[in-house]
């Protein structure tokens, strides 16, 4: 496919405008127009080349990897093959035939429903067709699962039964029926990924009682020793942000205030994670500050390697099991060029910015000023309520909240759900309704749901395939 059309096919699927893509770039919207136009085309191996990738990758949330961008942009290596007609006739049948909602389906591919709609129609063909069908060959092996979608599927596909039993079979069946057979090519499975199992096994296992004592939770006690930093206080570089995160955690814990804190940033985290003293520093902060009764809104930066977000998400599930703690996302990257830095507390307040690839030259601010407190509170809250829920944790006495909301969640998609990895935990059962949530039920010590509405761990934990647990149990 041509360059020119390439472009224009990411645009319709990401729904946005050229000057909203030429800001994820970092490139002027004049020069996104002369690529829309064909009167200018980046070299594959330059910089703006590369710029245009990342922007488009940063857009689509996950939906893409850079190599496949970098790929359909330089119309080499993407297979583009399919038969505009067959596909489009098939794919519309497994829509109605299969009772697939427009909505559930766009959903989970990531895509806005009035692209599926448009593809159903025939009013156009997806861009990446090779991974569009791998998309909804998995959607659809995924969520046909029970005898009776087995038994439509195999009508509709021409298809004996016993031929659509496993993942795999139906994976491969349906590729075939829209045109691309992807039986000798399917794609690795995001729950095979270590992460997924590992944050798993480490819920099924965990007991926080067991964990309170261990770190001697109930020994805490909240300082009261006299600390004080100056009224505002710059820090530069990447040491000196460390010792910024520090000096706003201590502040807030030996103050009088119990206000809500609210915590986002979007910076690297690899070297100050490298740094253990560090690491544990920060964590007893926030410790502190759960002791102290202090409700935290944390806000994850999503748009990273799945595997690296479970990782961070294992390391914070015994603070999220106190119940004291929140955690959100936001559905699009911030930026991946400026970056930003902000910390909330009653009477303090915290806020940084770097360049991405110049975080060392960065500058951040801690301050008691209260026009500061007012005004980086007056922004956290404002991006709190840009921010949707990442796991939200129900704890004895929270049935009546938790019906409520999988009660919405049901009237909108219905209620045809996969229990995932059955049999296999000690403690905990797996519940999908693909394209909508996952809740995760924990019977040991202490008992708690945890539902997630965010449409990459809702898809990984329902491709999860538990072999690893049945090797080991």
């Amino acid at each position: 496919m041509a360059f020119p059309q390439q472009l224009k096919d990411y645009l319709d699927e990401l729904g946005c405008t050229p000057v909203e893509l030429a800001r994820a770039c970092s490139i002027s919207p004049s020069t996104v127009s002369r690529y829309l136009s064909g009167q200018r085309e980046p070299k594959p191996r330059s910089a703006g080349f590369q710029q245009l990738c990342l922007g488009i990758v940063a857009l689509g949330g996950g939906r893409y990897s850079i190599d496949e961008v970098r790929l359909a942009l330089s119309g080499d290596g993407i297979e583009n093959d399919i038969d505009p007609e067959q596909f489009t006739t098939s794919f519309r049948l497994l829509i109605e035939k299969l009772g697939i909602g427009g909505n559930r389906l766009a959903r989970a591919l990531g895509f806005d429903p009035s692209y599926i709609s448009r593809i159903s129609s025939g009013q156009r063909m997806p861009s990446n067709q090779r991974a569009f069908v791998a998309g909804t060959a998995r959607y659809v092996a995924r969520s046909c699962s029970d005898a009776r979608s087995i038994i439509a599927l195999s009508s509709l596909l021409d298809v004996p039964e016993d031929e659509l039993a496993s993942y795999g079979q139906r994976y491969a069946a349906v590729s075939a029926f829209l045109g691309m057979p992807l039986a000798d090519d399917m794609p690795q499975e995001r729950g095979q990924d270590a992460s997924l199992p590992g944050f798993l096994e480490h819920l099924d296992s965990f007991n926080l009682n067991d964990f309170l004592v261990d770190v001697k939770f109930d020994d805490l006690k909240v300082p009261t020793v006299p600390f004080s930093i100056p009224t505002s206080r710059t820090y530069t570089g990447i040491e000196q942000m460390k010792q910024a995160e520090i000096d706003f955690l201590r502040s807030a814990v030996l103050s009088r205030s119990t206000e809500d804190v609210i915590m986002f940033s979007d910076m690297p985290i690899e070297e100050m994670g490298a740094d253990e003293q560090f690491a544990k520093n920060v964590m007893m902060g926030i410790a502190l500050l759960v002791r102290k009764g202090i409700h935290l809104h944390n806000i994850h930066n999503i748009h990273r390697p799945l595997n690296e977000l479970f990782m961070g998400l294992e390391a914070w599930i015994p603070l999220y099991m106190t119940g004291q703690l929140s955690s959100y996302y936001l559905p699009e990257p911030t930026n991946q060029v400026f970056l930003h830095f902000i910390r909330s507390a009653g009477t303090v307040a915290a806020a940084g910015e770097a360049i991405a690839g110049d975080q060392g030259s960065g500058r951040y601010l801690v301050s008691k000023r209260s026009d500061d407190v007012a005004y980086y509170r007056t922004r956290a809250t404002q991006l709190l309520g840009c921010a949707l829920p990442l796991i939200s944790v129900y704890r004895d006495g929270d049935d009546e909240a938790l019906a409520q909301r999988l009660a919405l969640l049901h009237a909108e998609a219905g209620d045809k759900t996969v229990e995932v990895g059955e049999g296999v935990f000690r403690n905990m059962t797996i519940t999908v309704l693909p394209g909508t949530y996952a809740l995760i039920t924990k019977e040991g010590a202490p008992r708690v749901r945890l539902l997630t509405e965010f449409p990459a761990l809702v898809d990984a934990l329902l491709e999860f395939e538990p072999v690893l647990f049945n090797q080991k149990k």
